[in-house]
Parts: C-alpha cells; structure tokens; sequence
C-alpha cells in the first residue's frame, strides 16, 4: 500500500518545496476578464487532434490506479506532459510529485506541456516566461526534464508565440 493523496488535496505539496515561482491563486486564466467562472467545469478529451488514444493506452486520472498499472508492467521511468505544467502535471496524484515521492524516475518532456499562468499576476512576465518559471521549479525540486526530441528524434515541439 502506498500514502497517495486523496482527489480533493491534489496540489499538496511537500514542506522542504518552496512556493511557486508564479501565482497561479486566480486559476491562471488569462483569456477572461474579470475571471474564469467556468475554468474548473470544462473537461477535455485531447490536447489536439495530433494525438490519438491507441488499445494498448491506457486512461486514468486515479493516481493508485495508475500507480498499480506502472508497478504491474514493473516500469520504473514516467516521462510525464501535457496541462498544466503548474496544476495537473505537477500536482495531481498519477503526476510528478506523487510519482516522485513513490519512488519512479520521473522526466517532465518540457515542450509539451504548458502553465496555467495569467501575466497579470506575479511575477509579471508573458504567458511563455510562466511556463518556464515552472518547469525551472520542477527541474530544482522535482525531476529533470527533456523534450520531444529525445524520444522522436525530430525537432522538439514549440507553440506558436
């Protein structure tokens, strides 16, 4: 049995990990004015129509199901994308912090993923400068990080600015 957090704490946090380098205390939104009612109602099936969903996949946002889907396949490495770098990817219980914590080699691939992160609040930067405040924290405090590149052998991913 391991110590998972429970769905209503998802963002907890360890004490020796110090706050985030962005506020995200608002949700993040920055593309509503004066704020998201909605942002934690809307539910998404992909990211983009690139992706698709194979048989051999596998969907959970439980973290001691996907817990036990990792330790039945013995997989120690979890390379870990997608949104939101500061909420979900990191935070949630099937994601780096929880993988960390029970003992997986966890890698975030830094090009695809992305913050929720609204300029308006500290520190103050654009949307892309906030995504890399994160993925800097994760890298000093959680996991190293790569790109898509090490797993395509292509470019690696960038949003359009």
């Amino acid at each position: 049995h391991i110590d998972l957090p429970t769905e209503d704490k998802w963002r907890y946090r360890t004490e020796e990990e110090p706050p985030l380098p962005i506020d995200d205390s608002d949700g993040g939104c920055d593309t509503c004015d004066p704020e998201c009612d909605d942002v934690n109602q809307r539910k998404w099936s992909r990211q983009i129509d690139l992706l698709t969903i194979g048989k051999e996949d596998y969907i959970s946002d439980s973290g001691q199901e996907v817990y036990n889907i990792l330790e039945d396949r013995d997989r120690k490495n979890v390379v870990v994308m997608g949104v939101h770098t500061n909420m979900c990817v990191l935070g949630r219980p099937f994601s780096i912090r929880a993988n960390v914590q029970n003992g997986k080699d966890v890698y975030l691939m830094r090009d695809l993923t992305d913050a929720m992160y609204n300029p308006k609040m500290f520190p103050y930067v654009d949307h892309f400068q906030g995504t890399e405040l994160v993925i800097e924290h994760i890298e000093k405090h959680w996991c190293p990080s790569m790109t898509s590149a090490a797993l395509t052998g292509e470019e690696p991913f960038q949003f359009k600015r």
